[in-house]
């Protein structure tokens, strides 16, 4: 009798551990899925694909669609009824291509939800099996959101969120449980995925502000700050390749941006670029604005590239392929909407052209004082200018006579001169580029 017991209290105890471990590994998102860090040469080349903006809304969150769901695409279009099958038709076209490294900066989800969190990881977790290495950072809709709903008909309900410290165990195996340097103030860290190359992935999302509304807008901590200029001395001291990361622009990507459309660089990007540049940074990849853009900035006798990719959820669905050689960085867009099938592109443009005349009335109302009947009259000019803005490498056309109309309505020029730096690109190619990072130069 008495060996019956300690038996069965062997067994309970076997089966506790066995619990715990059973934890432990769901909180790690399977433990066995790490890649070890590369050796890849980059004198032999490094192929990366570069991703953001993914915006996964779980399809059973919108139960049926109706009124609530379709005033949220008003105020923000997204193709979010497709949004994972996008990220899916994605992932498997990147497995074909084979990369070494996929970089995603961040809005992962469409509004943090949890169970959209948990379809990512799942998502990603192809590319994993598959050998390859997935690095990402989080963006302003990932963390601690209100706006975290199900939709039906004309209702909206709140749905599980995801606070900041459930991120690292949500996306353990994409860069968080193997960094190298993790910052205490924010989800800021370092991964080293092949070897000699350090990617600094910078959380400056304002997420602890959220309220009832969530916060679109970021700023690096100085407390952070001072933590990435500590990584990027390091990596210099031991010779190694930086890339930085982040999910909001570090430098305008036309002239005005942040007074035009506040919150799509960070507050006081002048500065904060200037420091970064002086700490060594030379290249950094983007996202927030769903636009394929690059630009450059120079300070003290140096420089930065803000190379900022559009969203796989919104036309025109674009992701990048890097290849690194030496101190070649050679870029190349990459389209998913022909993936999806040959219906696909000419609904995803159409869906976001008709969306953007709304967007701007709204705008134009709320942001520019404008009187809402001038302002379903212009909203048509500047529709057209984000669409060239988002596919990148835009080039103005006549607008003459859109810029004499807004002059007409509007002596002050502000939405003259909005119109006009939204049409112009600056100073870099932002599609098919490549870009020499020891001394600046573009061909």
């Amino acid at each position: 009798m008495k060996s019956l017991r300690i038996f069965v209290s062997m067994l309970f105890l076997a089966l506790i551990y066995s619990c715990q471990n059973d934890d432990l590994i769901s909180e790690n998102n399977s433990t066995d899925e790490s890649i070890e860090t590369k050796c890849i040469s980059v004198h032999q080349g490094i192929k990366i694909a570069i991703l953001s903006d993914t915006h996964v809304m779980d399809p059973s969150l919108l139960v049926k669609d109706g009124t609530a769901f379709q005033a949220y695409l008003d105020k923000d279009p997204k193709l979010l009824k497709f949004s994972s099958r996008i990220l899916e038709t994605t992932v498997n076209n990147i497995i074909s291509q084979r990369p070494d490294l996929v970089l995603i900066s961040g809005d992962l989800t469409k509004d943090g939800e949890r169970i959209s969190h948990e379809n990512v990881a799942r998502i990603l977790r192809q590319l994993t099996l598959h050998g390859i290495k997935v690095v990402v950072t989080i963006g302003n809709h990932d963390v601690n959101n209100p706006e975290a709903v199900r939709y039906f008909k004309d209702k909206q309900f709140q749905v599980p969120t995801v606070q900041a410290n459930r991120i690292p165990f949500i996306y353990a195996n994409f860069g968080f449980k193997d960094a190298i340097s993790k910052d205490p103030n924010s989800l800021s860290y370092v991964n080293e995925p092949i070897k000699g190359l350090w990617i600094i992935a910078i959380d400056a999302n304002k997420y602890y502000q959220n309220n009832t509304l969530s916060v679109g807008s970021g700023v690096i901590k100085p407390e952070t700050m001072s933590w990435i200029k500590e990584q990027l001395a390091k990596a210099q001291s031991k010779g190694k390749i930086v890339i930085g990361m982040m999910h909001h622009g570090l430098v305008e990507h036309y002239t005005g941006q942040q007074q035009i459309d506040y919150g799509y660089v960070l507050d006081n990007w002048e500065n904060t670029a200037n420091e970064l540049i002086d700490a060594g940074l030379k290249i950094i990849f983007t996202g927030h604005y769903h636009a394929t853009d690059i630009t450059k900035r120079e300070h003290n006798g140096k420089f930065i590239f803000d190379i900022e990719t559009g969203s796989t959820a919104a036309y025109p669905c674009t992701y990048r392929m890097l290849t690194i050689k030496d101190n070649e960085y050679c870029f190349r867009p990459q389209n998913t909407t022909f993936l999806m099938g040959h219906w696909f592109d000419n609904y995803a443009k159409s869906f976001l052209s008709d969306h953007l005349d709304g967007y701007f009335s709204y705008i134009l109302t709320n942001k520019f004082g404008v009187p809402p009947a001038y302002a379903s009259v212009f909203a048509p000019y500047f529709s057209p200018a984000a669409m060239a803005h988002f596919a990148g490498d835009e080039v103005m056309p006549d607008i003459s006579g859109q810029i004499a109309a807004l002059n007409a309505a509007d002596p002050s020029g502000t939405l003259s001169m909005a119109l006009g730096t939204l049409w112009t690109d600056i100073n870099t190619p932002d599609n098919s580029v490549t870009i020499d990072i020891e001394t600046g130069g573009v061909h």
